[in-house]
């Protein structure tokens, strides 16, 4: 049995509907790094924990330069 072609208006709604759920994603991603912002501030350790991301970012870096030789 073959498969109708979609509609130019079904299109449209498919991919609007993509577009919400991706803009839904983005709002979300945003307010958990706001709140982990927001503990580690409450911990005080905000300053340790760039460091440690800081130090792991300069690892990785030197891992993908070796790679590259």
């Amino acid at each position: 049995m073959k498969r109708k072609a979609l509609t130019k208006k079904e299109i449209e709604q498919a991919i609007n509907g993509l577009s919400n759920n991706d803009q839904y994603i983005h709002n979300k991603l945003l307010q958990i790094d706001s709140l982990f912002g927001l503990y580690l501030e409450y911990r005080k350790e905000t300053e340790k924990f760039n460091e440690y991301v800081n130090s792991r970012a300069k690892e990785f870096e030197q891992k993908q330069s070796e790679n590259k030789k």
